[in-house]
């Protein structure tokens, strides 16, 4: 297929493009969207038609005044890091000249920003997309070809906004943008379409201040119904957790002396991310299976997988391995 052809050419040189630039990335990382650029509005017409040929159209929305598509291939594109899925294809932004062809990949890496930005310290870096509300972003400039890092896959961020009373109640809550500095991370059932009628809003965060992160807490949400604040003691670190509704959908902010990025929370939902986009609709519908059936998602995963031992530490020694 011509696109798939084009698009391993694109990955054989932005592969070369890493090498030469000493950028590595880990084998467990998940290789997340393709983005395919267009010079006028008429290419993006005619592409978001011919791609419905090999691909499904998973959402068109408007973002700062042009549409963007995104599309799930019905057959992956295969790369030495892992198979790519998904497809972005923006329309071009007024006045902006561009050169049709692919023009980055995103990744989601279990790495902080400060860590990425470390590491990568010797390539040019945009810092731009960390002033997005969610999925913040960060880009290694490479020239012609580019390299986002972000902490949700477009699928899972696509999932969110597709659930409208979530995402109204995400935006309601101003969640978010209230505990910005504590680094939040939305995790859970709901990215990964895996939500049950029980089923919270997760968002994990970095405790720091402890005093701080409760008085915001009793500021913003105390008069929710089902606010509640719980202190304890979770693997082995200092844990606050606080919950509330909003719009009927039941909030759980999880905050930990640890990155968010490290906690186990977010581990899980990385292997799960993973797990769903390789093994497929049938690897899903036995775990949404279990997962109407009340049983919570680690364990659902780990019963599919036949997991042995702790099911939670299996998960997490399972996102260290390629699949």
């Amino acid at each position: 297929m011509k696109f798939h052809l084009e698009a391993e050419r694109f990955l054989e040189k932005l592969n070369q493009k890493l090498n030469e630039s000493n950028i590595f990335l880990d084998s467990h990382w998940n290789i997340d969207h393709l983005c395919y650029r267009v010079s006028t509005f008429e290419r993006y017409k005619f592409l978001k038609s011919e791609f419905l040929k090999f691909a499904r159209l998973m959402t068109e929305s408007e973002v700062n005044g042009r549409p963007i598509s995104t599309f799930k291939l019905d057959k992956p594109i295969h790369f030495g890091y892992g198979s790519i899925f998904v497809v972005e294809l923006p329309a071009p932004k007024q006045g902006k000249i561009i050169d049709e062809g692919f023009e980055h990949i995103e990744v989601v890496s279990d790495l902080t920003f400060a860590e990425l930005e470390n590491r990568y310290q010797h390539v040019k870096i945009n810092k731009s997309g960390l002033d997005k509300e969610i999925n913040q972003e960060l880009e290694l400039c490479l020239g012609e070809m580019n390299l986002k890092f972000h902490p949700l896959s477009l699928e899972s961020l696509i999932n969110l906004e597709s659930n409208k009373y979530v995402w109204q109640a995400l935006k309601n809550s101003q969640v978010l943008s209230l505990l910005k500095k504590f680094s939040p991370l939305v995790a859970g059932t709901f990215p990964l379409g895996l939500n049950n009628e029980n089923s919270d809003l997760d968002i994990l965060i970095k405790l720091e201040d402890k005093k701080i992160l409760i008085e915001l807490a009793k500021k913003n949400w105390a008069d929710l119904l089902d606010f509640k604040i719980t202190e304890s003691i979770v693997d082995q670190l200092e844990t606050v957790i606080i919950q509330f509704k909003i719009d009927s959908i039941s909030f759980e902010i999880f905050a930990q002396a640890e990155e968010p990025v490290r906690q186990n929370a977010y581990i899980h939902f990385l292997i799960e991310e993973r797990l769903l986009k390789e093994l497929g609709q049938d690897f899903y519908n036995l775990v949404m299976r279990l997962r109407k059936q009340g049983i919570k998602t680690e364990l659902a995963f780990a019963q599919v997988l036949n997991l042995s031992g702790d099911p939670y530490e299996a998960l997490s020694e399972l996102q260290k391995k390629p699949i």
